[in-house]
């Protein structure tokens, strides 16, 4: 099998002129047939795939690692040459009919060589194939991404409609409390609260989609935990001591960590809020594992369980658990989202029908080349 491989990396090394000459009249006398249909850039990707084809094949190894090795090298030739970019008119099913073709014009190259037809078509099917998944899941992606990014586009424009009415209802609130008598100040205070709540789920919404869409980038840096994690608990403290619950906080403060204050803030925040909202008795628990090459976070509580539907899709923008408390669901998808955006993950568990443990990890070091720059977030509570 080895002697084989090196026979048809020499051929494919050999005949790459060849190879890319056919293919093209191939594809092009396709095209002809169907008027309206064109190339892919997988035409300029040729050469350096072919050359990645080859290598792939002279690669010690398991055969069962060839498609993941085959998945890296498409996705970085795909990458240099925009080939599964989305953009105006691209056909994703025109680019699967190129790899088809692609790998029907090797195996015959192979067969000339003197290979068996029914090996070289195997071997090339888990590498072409590979490539194939690496372009479809690229496309849908971009796909989702760009619908994502057009839906913030739209809300961001509802939520800054949304604030015009609201400012005008807070500052004529405001006026309306100069002249005040003493018996309306509880019927103005409660407008005032409404327009905070109002307020707070305009700006919970928009960052909600901001996230999705991938429009709030991390700016990690070396700080301190306590810059983070002290305000996160502000008001998950008060929450819990008004209720009369024991809140539990075991962490090092000074400790230097990795990581996006603001959007881990955020995160932290919206996690211990909903431990202590959705807490009737028992205590809230906020602790910290910190590991060699990731930072832990971890909040439990002793509020009624989650059950294995529910923990599926918690994260998931306006999606709630079965608890009648009022909330659009949004907290804990900003929290996911926050924790994303600076390579980390999140996750939850309901071990019985009482109490609840979410966690979330960081990296404690900086990503090899840097992160990239953005725009940071903005805090916001949220719920189950």
């Amino acid at each position: 099998m080895a002697e084989g491989r090196e026979v048809l990396a020499r051929a494919i090394d050999g005949k790459r002129k060849e190879i890319e000459r056919r293919w093209l009249e191939a594809v092009q006398s396709d095209i002809v047939r169907n008027p309206g249909v064109e190339l892919t850039q997988l035409r300029d990707g040729m050469p350096d795939y072919l050359v990645a084809l080859a290598a792939l094949l002279r690669h010690p190894g398991e055969a069962a690692d060839l498609g993941e090795r085959s998945s890296a090298a498409w996705a970085k030739v795909a990458r240099e040459h925009g080939i599964t970019r989305v953009r105006l008119g691209f056909n994703i099913a025109q680019l699967i009919h190129e790899f088809i073709v692609l790998r029907q014009i090797i195996r015959d190259v192979a067969r000339e060589e003197g290979l068996d037809r029914a090996w070289a078509d195997a071997v090339l099917a888990d590498m072409l194939d590979a490539a194939i998944v690496v372009s479809v899941q690229a496309y849908v992606d971009a796909r989702d991404f760009e619908a994502r990014r057009a839906q913030a586009e739209n809300i961001g424009f509802l939520t800054h409609e949304l604030r015009n009415p609201l400012s005008i209802a807070t500052v004529t609130a405001s006026q309306l409390r100069r002249h005040a008598s003493p018996e309306q100040l509880p019927v103005l205070d409660m407008m005032d609260r409404s327009h905070g709540r109002l307020g707070d789920l305009i700006d919970s919404v928009l960052l909600t989609e901001k996230l999705e869409a991938g429009a709030v980038r991390s700016h990690p840096s070396s700080v301190r935990l306590g810059l983070a994690v002290d305000p996160a608990l502000e008001s998950a403290r008060i929450v819990a001591e008004r209720k009369r619950l024991e809140f539990r906080a075991s962490y090092d403060p000074n400790l230097l960590v990795w990581l996006d204050p603001v959007l881990t803030r955020s995160a932290l925040q919206n996690l211990a809020d909903n431990a202590s909202k959705y807490t009737d008795t028992g205590h809230v628990e906020i602790t910290m594992d910190a590991r060699p090459d990731e930072l832990v976070m971890h909040v439990r509580d002793t509020c009624h369980g989650l059950s294995p539907e529910e923990l599926r899709t918690i994260f998931d923008p306006f999606k709630r658990g079965r608890s009648s408390k009022p909330g659009l669901g949004l907290g804990l998808a900003i929290a996911r989202r926050a924790i994303e955006a600076q390579g980390g993950t999140i996750g939850a568990e309901s071990p019985g029908p009482v109490g609840c443990h979410f966690w979330f990890t960081l990296p404690r070091a900086p990503k090899a080349g840097g992160e990239e720059g953005g725009h940071g977030g903005a805090h916001s509570a949220g719920e189950r």
